[in-house]
């Protein structure tokens, strides 16, 4: 064992032996000196014998003076009620004899000690004293002693238990060292963080089926076991019997439990992961807008594809915790989504629908007509007009001849319906003027037919004459505006469709045109004109009726404003059109009938 103090021993005493005591010590007394305070053995009280012998001090008397004064004191007691069998005696006896017994009693005084018997007193009530304290005396020592050999004994023993072994209740790695020699435990604590050290591994796994492996090799890993060995085994093993024994007293009272430190390197993993989030990460792709004629507008697009990042700094600190408590396991890794900066969405949303318009083409037309308004039609199929381009109608149809490939129609020339080319062209530019205004572009110059229009609402139509009226709109958005034309036939009816594409309103506002009536202006009476070139009558006694004539009319045009969810934001007048009352017109032939001369009689 280390360097201890070794309990002195004591020798036990056998079975047969019996304990030494001390002889009672005797005190002899003569008869003549007794003490006063000794205790009579017929006394019950200590204390009233020594009353007895204070108050009771009389000279010695004779055998015969004893006797009388027994039968007098016991005559008086049972006068006083302390006797039984003389009781009755007593209380017959005359007052005149009980009264002299106490005057006798009475005149009785004890005799006085000589002087040389008080000093012998003083002697051996000294003695006395003394030799009972020295018998305390020794029996404390006693008591000392035995306490003292009995503590020794217990140092002993307890010591004894961690000689060249840890003490119990001792733990390293919830290791139980009790009982174990340094040595031991070093070995069997090694073997088992070796094992740990070699077992553990972490596995590093993505969605898409990689793994990586980290182990106790990658990070270097060390535990240093002799520390906290020798931190515990110096419980019990350290200082003096004393500052030992109260080491052990206390582990037994409250276990100690250490465990080893284990060290790493993490810039092996640093590496590690950096390596896997080169793998990992992927930039975002955005999406993108490709020309395509085939469609209109004429963009396809490519998808937008989302990036992913690894954070290596919060997986380095997982990790870390991992290895701190040795734990093996599974870390799913679970990059960031990285957003492409442009989705094909936001891309697709830049290019909506701004308006759609159509217009019915009625089935009087004439072939000219329905041809008119089809190539008119056609000519603005696919136009793309930049941001801040003004468009003119006239000049995108061109002239309305028949090298421009248009045939003559009526057309509302002058108030009349007359023969033209191009003749149906208004209606194209009426069915473009409203999708126009409702797509919320600018317009810049429309003029009204001098009659209104059978395919619009009064108010709602836009003329247009080679050289003279031109409809004008402006793209007064930040992109580019597609338009985009239908001539087809639905039902029975052909109709002239136009469609606007381009950035949607800002507000998500959506406008259109509405029209109100605030005046009828009643036709006047009835024009007759003489059909000169007999054109539509002969005689002038025929009349054709050329037009039934019109009322006139005064309209109010707002532009109203609605939200997405199409509730009237605004109602704006944007202007009054007027249209006169024509008159109806008759035509009537200016050649009078010949008179018819009657049959000839034949003669006889």
């Amino acid at each position: 064992m280390p360097d201890q103090e070794q309990p002195r021993r004591r020798r036990r005493p056998q079975a047969s032996e019996k304990p030494q005591q001390e002889p009672p010590r005797k005190i002899v007394i003569a008869g003549d000196d007794e003490p006063d305070w000794l205790v009579s053995a017929d006394n019950t009280s200590g204390a009233a014998s020594r009353r007895s012998a204070q108050t009771d001090r009389r000279p010695r008397q004779s055998t015969a003076q004893k006797e009388t004064e027994k039968k007098e004191t016991g005559r008086t007691r049972t006068a006083s009620g302390a006797g039984t069998a003389s009781a009755g005696t007593a209380a017959r006896q005359p007052r005149t004899a009980q009264k002299k017994s106490a005057r006798t009693a009475a005149k009785r005084k004890p005799a006085k000690k000589s002087k040389k018997a008080r000093a012998r007193r003083m002697r051996t009530v000294r003695r006395s004293i003394v030799g009972v304290l020295a018998a305390a005396v020794v029996l404390v020592l006693v008591i000392i002693g035995a306490r003292a050999g009995s503590r020794l004994m217990d140092i002993k023993r307890t010591l004894d238990r961690g000689d060249g072994v840890f003490y119990p209740n001792i733990y390293v790695n919830d290791i139980p060292l009790e009982g174990r020699t340094l040595d031991e435990a070093a070995a069997i604590v090694s073997q088992q963080v070796t094992s740990l050290i070699s077992s553990w591994r972490i596995t590093l796994r993505t969605q898409d089926g990689r793994s990586w492996d980290i182990t106790g090799k990658d990070l270097n890993m060390q535990y240093d076991v002799a520390d906290q060995l020798d931190q515990l085994w110096a419980i019990g093993h350290t200082g003096t019997s004393a500052e030992r024994y109260e080491q052990v007293r206390a582990v037994e009272e409250e276990p100690v439990y250490r465990y080893t430190t284990l060290t790493y390197d993490m810039s092996g993993i640093n590496q590690i992961l950096s390596q896997i989030k080169s793998e990992v990460d992927r930039a975002a792709v955005s999406a993108t807008k490709v020309y395509d004629d085939s469609v209109f507008p004429p963009y396809t697009y490519t998808d937008d594809v989302d990036g992913q990042e690894l954070d290596i700094t919060g997986l380095s600190e997982q990790i870390m915790g991992m290895v701190d408590r040795l734990e093996n396991g599974v870390v799913d890794l679970t990059p960031t989504v990285v957003k492409a900066p442009v989705t094909r969405a936001y891309l697709e949303s830049q290019i909506v629908q701004l308006s759609s318009f159509e217009t019915t083409i009625g089935n009087t037309s004439t072939e000219g007509r329905f041809a008119n308004i089809k190539l008119g039609t056609e000519k603005f199929n696919h136009l793309i007009i930049k941001s801040g381009e003004s468009v003119s109608f006239n000049k995108v149809t061109g002239k309305r001849t028949e090298a421009n490939g248009y045939q003559q129609a009526l057309e509302l020339a002058y108030g009349e319906y007359i023969m033209g080319w191009g003749g149906g062209i208004c209606q194209v530019s009426s069915t473009l003027y409203n999708a126009v205004v409702n797509a919320g572009l600018e317009v810049k110059s429309r003029t009204q037919h001098s009659r209104p229009s059978s395919y619009v609402d009064k108010g709602l139509d836009a003329t247009v004459q080679d050289d003279r009226l031109d409809f004008v709109f402006k793209n007064n958005t930040n992109a580019d505006i597609f338009i985009e034309t239908e001539y087809y036939k639905k039902g029975s009816y052909y109709r002239c469709k136009f469609t606007i594409y381009g950035r949607p309103d800002p507000n998500g506002y959506s406008y259109k045109l509405v029209s109100e009536v605030v005046q009828t202006i009643e036709k006047p009476e009835t024009v007759y004109r003489q059909d000169k070139n007999m054109q539509y009558v002969v005689y002038d006694d025929e009349e054709y009726v050329y037009s039934k004539g019109e009322d006139g009319y005064v309209v109010d045009v707002y532009l109203v404003t609605m939200d997405a969810n199409g509730l009237e934001v605004s109602r704006e007048k944007k202007y009054t059109d007027t249209y006169k009352a024509v008159a109806p017109v008759t035509y009537v032939g200016i050649t009078p009938r010949e008179t018819p001369v009657p049959a000839a009689t034949p003669m006889d």
